[in-house]
């Protein structure tokens, strides 16, 4: 029987607990998309990468870096981190370059895709640090980021 996942409601969505592909604790183990790759990763009914504009209202809400285990609590009560009860976190799991195939910025930066493509080959994702969130940014569908799935309340 498969295990259920923990859910968290922010926002008038349901926000799944773990990024796609959570294998271990450590920054390094961990798989990292491309954007095509993100937008098929939901493998059951209802969930689906958040668009750009929910990842804004998140990244709204507040959001707290957290040292002691890199990457942002994103909510309501975010400074609150690990004792958090409306806040999500995400981890700082770097990028994959899509040209050498490098991780790149684990521990400092977190990148999460948006189901929102942008022109051409670019589309948007949610990009954070220790010093702030930026919820909009456009990159290359080739990179490798992370993806945090969210699905609507029934």
């Amino acid at each position: 029987m498969k295990k259920p996942m923990k859910q968290l409601i922010i926002n008038d969505l349901i926000w799944d607990d773990k990024d796609v592909n959570f294998k271990s604790k450590s920054l390094l183990d961990w798989e990292l998309f491309n954007w095509e790759a993100a937008i098929a990763s939901p493998k059951e009914d209802g969930w689906r990468l958040p668009t750009i504009d929910e990842l804004k209202a998140l990244a709204a809400l507040g959001s707290t870096w957290d040292s002691g285990n890199p990457g942002r609590w994103f909510g309501p009560d975010s400074e609150l981190l690990s004792e958090s009860k409306e806040s999500i976190f995400l981890r700082a799991h770097g990028y994959k370059d899509p040209d050498d195939g490098v991780l790149y910025n684990a521990g400092y930066n977190g990148y999460y895709w948006s189901s929102t493509p942008y022109t051409g080959s670019f589309a948007y994702a949610l990009n954070f640090y220790g010093g702030g969130a930026t919820p909009a940014f456009i990159y290359d569908r080739r990179y490798g980021f992370s993806v945090r799935l969210v699905r609507d309340i029934p």
